[in-house]
């Protein structure tokens, strides 16, 4: 039936009891900090990848509008071409100016 527990044997299994409760402590806390430290780089690593899209879309948008300024101007005829113009519609209007035949 019911057996006396030994008191000699059950000091000695405390220690091993006490190794392996140090043991499973140990081994959670090494979980927790190896989760930790893979936040923290996650986290690193999206605030990096944010700040470069951010500085390259600034960039693009720097780019579009320095080639669309610079289409302007090169669109955009200058004095001697304006007169040019003139002076060649003016020569059209004219009578023995150039005749333009379709056929």
């Amino acid at each position: 039936m019911v057996r006396a527990i030994d008191l000699q044997t059950t000091i000695s299994q405390i220690s091993a009891a006490e190794k392996v409760q140090q043991v499973q402590q140990q081994h959670a806390d090494m979980q927790q900090r190896h989760f930790q430290i893979e936040l923290l780089k996650q986290d690193r690593l999206s605030k990096e990848k944010v700040k470069h899209t951010d500085e390259t879309d600034k960039t693009k948008i720097r780019e579009k509008e320095e080639q669309d300024s610079r289409g302007k101007r090169e669109n955009l005829p200058n004095k001697n071409q304006t007169h040019l113009l003139e002076v060649f519609d003016e020569e059209e209007t004219q009578e023995g100016g150039i005749i333009n035949i379709t056929v």
